[in-house]
């Protein structure tokens, strides 16, 4: 119903990035019609309790089999519409499982210890991708709202989350999905970076100049980048003209950049879809 309101060529699956934490032990209120969803208590204070915890069954554990059983609803009854499912990121999932603040702590003092938490939790990652697309996935989108350029720098970036981006972009390829891989914040010091990441497009907040990240990612297909902000509270006429700019800077996917608020009016995100399906040369404001 909300797709066919909105126009929104695609359905997603799940609605928060709280999944795989809950199924991991971390403690979550699900909130409601105004909250989002979010971790109330971690579930693990040291790597080692983490990796201590068998990986979760994604058929069994948690509400990680009601995401494949929706994913698989929307498969069979929604021919031809794209079923997109979603990944938290390593990084952020990590930062779902411990405190945050630890996490960074031990980032600086005890790489190694982090390296391996990183690369538990990419296993199950990567097994509940693989199930995602068995259940009739057609893309799988990895959402890492922690690894920010801003939070790590390049240099953190490129040591702890490029791997991981990469293997997982591989692994739901081989499985015969397409990827999308977000990256929130100012992504400017992590696009030389980014080019690492192939065979993905690429999500961007709406602090990048899609223009110069174009430029310097090449033929990298974009996605993104229009405000969430703006869709809550910003006219129709300022969100053709937002779509209009990021498609004549050569952006494939005009989607929101950071999600949508819920409060967000229906006559906005009906001015985005109508804007990118019906804009061309001669009539863009």
């Amino acid at each position: 119903a909300i797709r066919r309101a909105t126009g929104f060529e695609n359905l997603g699956v799940p609605f928060c990035i709280t999944v795989e934490a809950e199924a991991l032990g971390s403690l979550v209120d699900l909130g409601d019609a105004a909250v989002e969803p979010r971790v109330t208590d971690y579930g693990a204070g040291e790597p080692a309790e983490v990796m201590a915890r068998p990986l979760p069954n994604p058929q069994k554990d948690g509400r990680l089999p009601v995401v494949l059983a929706a994913i698989n609803l929307l498969a069979r009854h929604s021919s031809g519409v794209p079923v997109i499912g979603n990944l938290t990121g390593p990084v952020s999932l990590a930062t779902s499982v411990m405190d945050p603040m630890k996490f960074f702590r031990l980032m600086r003092k005890d790489r190694e210890s982090i390296h391996l938490m990183l690369d538990y939790l990419t296993e199950h990652l990567v097994c509940f991708a693989r199930r995602q697309i068995a259940a009739g996935a057609d893309v799988i989108a990895i959402a890492d709202p922690t690894a920010t350029g801003e939070i790590l720098g390049s240099n953190n970036f490129r040591e702890f989350v490029t791997p991981l981006l990469v293997r997982l972009v591989r692994e739901i390829r081989a499985a015969g999905a397409g990827a999308i891989v977000h990256i929130c914040g100012d992504a400017a010091v992590l696009l030389e970076e980014l080019k690492n990441i192939s065979g993905a497009a690429l999500s961007f907040d709406s602090l990048v100049d899609m223009k110069k990240a174009g430029g310097k990612l090449g033929g990298i297909p974009l996605m993104g980048n229009i405000s969430t902000q703006l869709l809550h509270q910003g006219t129709p006429e300022r969100i053709i003209r937002a779509a209009a700019r990021n498609i004549d800077s050569g952006v494939k996917i005009i989607s929101p950049a950071c999600g949508i608020s819920l409060q967000t009016p229906l006559k906005n995100l009906q001015a985005l879809t109508g804007a990118v399906k019906g804009l061309n040369v001669d009539d863009r404001p």
